[in-house]
């Protein structure tokens, strides 16, 4: 499976380009985004964790290299292709000398994306590369939290942990994740996809998915029950399948309804974060999802009693609530309703307009022990010059 990344000046030429590589044989997971060569430095992220990049620009020259230069120099293992209508002698060159070995012209020739592709495609095979984890949230009861805590881990892994991030909304009643995080509406939502699933391929879900942030997509939620009742166990599973080949972590937002789709997205979980609050009504309500999980067959491992709003003070300590609900809290997520009503009113995750609040910091805790953050290498000095400048991460709500 080979990551690829296409920077594009023009959705036209984008579009051909994608149906190329969909003919062309080789297992991929595809992001295009919109650009030229001049703005790589804007995707420095994300071209560290692709193993192609593409970049199509009408109007590229030979002054344009330098940040596929830089790239490159910081990406050992980077393969590059560039597209662009008629390729001068001078162009040739100093792609040439900065490494990049497949510079194709307009119109494109159908056998060039196989030829580069095949040696990448070989390589990873060798590699034998993991599969993305899946974590499911789960809400005992409306009203836990849970969609605004999977937004946020969400973005903590996509924006802070450098991991390629899908987000599904599976509540069958509200659907409200493509609310927060975006001012227009979804391309599509998963009862969509669904719909028409003899479709579903990498290119595909690429137009179907809602890009928040350079390394997060969101899948949207039906947004009608009755659209909701129409999806099928086996059309989620093929959906989740493709997911976990396309991206890092997939992150799913099943509401409060265990049923039939819930179960399917349950089973191919990972982790099931339960989310509950410290109310009586919460108590019971988790105490019941949590027999429903055992009498699935999940073993306790596999399920993870988050407490959100977490107040040290309050009737129902943590004690009682263990006790309750049978099973140990792995973890709180203090009461922070200041905050979290700043977020919302802007339209941005918590953990960017509050990233020193403790409750931004009980997300990111929460994100380590779901996703084990591994070290980083040290930098060397074109891994500082192609690096992301010390900024505050962009809102989520890009609308595009």
């Amino acid at each position: 499976m080979i990551d690829i990344l296409l920077i594009s000046s023009s959705a036209e030429r984008a579009s051909r380009i994608c149906a190329q590589l969909e003919d062309s044989g080789i297992a991929y997971r595809l992001r295009t985004v919109h650009g030229t060569a001049r703005q790589l430095r804007v995707y420095a992220t994300a071209i560290r964790h692709t193993d192609v990049l593409i970049v199509d620009d009408i109007d590229l020259s030979a002054h344009d290299l330098v940040g596929i230069e830089e790239a490159l120099a910081c990406t050992p293992n980077l393969s590059c292709m560039l597209v662009t209508p008629a390729p001068s002698a001078a162009l040739l060159t100093a792609a040439a000398r900065i490494g990049v070995r497949h510079v194709m012209s307009l119109p494109l020739d159908p056998s060039g994306f196989p030829d580069a592709l095949d040696p990448v495609d070989a390589k990873n095979s060798a590699g034998a590369r993991r599969l993305g984890r899946v974590v499911s949230l789960a809400s005992c009861k409306g009203g836990s939290g849970a969609t605004l805590i999977a937004v946020n881990l969400a973005y903590t892994l996509a924006a802070l942990r450098g991991k390629r991030v899908l987000l599904l909304d599976l509540n069958q009643q509200f659907a409200d994740i493509s609310l927060l995080v975006a001012d227009k509406p979804p391309p599509v939502t998963v009862a969509d996809l669904c719909a028409q699933i003899d479709r579903l391929g990498p290119a595909f879900l690429e137009t179907c998915v809602m890009h928040v942030h350079a390394d997060l997509d969101v899948l949207a939620g039906a947004g009608d029950p009755l659209r909701a009742a129409e999806m099928r166990p086996a059309q989620l599973k093929r959906i989740l399948s493709l997911g976990c080949e396309q991206y890092d972590a997939v992150l799913i937002d099943i509401g409060q309804s265990i049923n039939p789709l819930a179960v399917q997205a349950l089973d191919h979980s990972d982790s099931i974060c339960m989310v509950v609050r410290q109310d009586t009504s919460y108590l019971y309500a988790g105490r019941r999802m949590l027999d429903i999980f055992k009498g699935l067959g999940y073993p306790a491992n596999k399920i993870r009693v988050v407490v959100n709003q977490y107040d040290k003070n309050a009737r129902i300590n943590l004690p009682t609530l263990e006790e309750t609900l049978g099973a140990k809290v792995a973890h709180q997520l203090p009461r922070d309703e200041m905050h979290v009503n700043e977020a919302l009113e802007h339209g941005v995750p918590l953990v960017t307009s509050a990233g020193d609040s403790t409750l931004a910091q009980g997300i990111g805790l929460l994100t380590d022990m779901l996703w084990p953050a591994i070290a980083e290498s040290r930098k060397g000095v074109p891994g500082r010059l192609f690096s992301t400048r010390p900024n505050a991460p962009p809102q989520l709500k890009t609308g595009h």
